[in-house]
């Protein structure tokens, strides 16, 4: 039987929701935190490809990816990985295009974590997806 991918792994979820069941407020509050701290370095990224600061671009893909892994935003991370790895081998002419696929992979875990922990959980300066 075929498993679904989504853009976020149920098992860290669900890890991390059971680590805080105690406080369901703070859980929410750290995927609202992961939300605009992801959009904050995608738009750095995006900065940072307009200059071609090559290694600015692979720090901060290199950070998304591993904030995205801790709360199992793997989709995310994937592509964040991609980029990180274009900017290691210099081929700036990729950039555009990861720089889309990540955007569009991150407004996929948006509506992931909105349908799972309602729409408070975007942050207040991002659009609801």
């Amino acid at each position: 039987m075929p498993v679904t991918e989504t853009p976020l792994q149920s098992a860290v979820f669900d890890q991390l929701q059971l680590a805080m069941a105690a406080n369901p407020v703070a859980f929410a509050e750290l995927y609202r935190d992961y939300l605009a701290d992801a959009w904050q370095c995608l738009q750095m990224l995006q900065e940072s490809v307009q200059q071609v600061k090559v290694e600015t671009v692979r720090a901060k893909a290199h950070y998304l990816r591993s904030s995205s892994l801790v709360v199992g935003a793997h989709l995310v991370a994937r592509h964040a990985a991609m980029l990180e790895d274009a900017a290691m081998a210099s081929e700036t002419r990729d950039f555009s295009g990861l720089l889309d696929n990540l955007s569009k992979a991150l407004k996929a875990v948006q509506v992931e974590l909105a349908g799972r922990l309602g729409h408070g959980v975007i942050p207040a300066d991002e659009p609801a997806a």
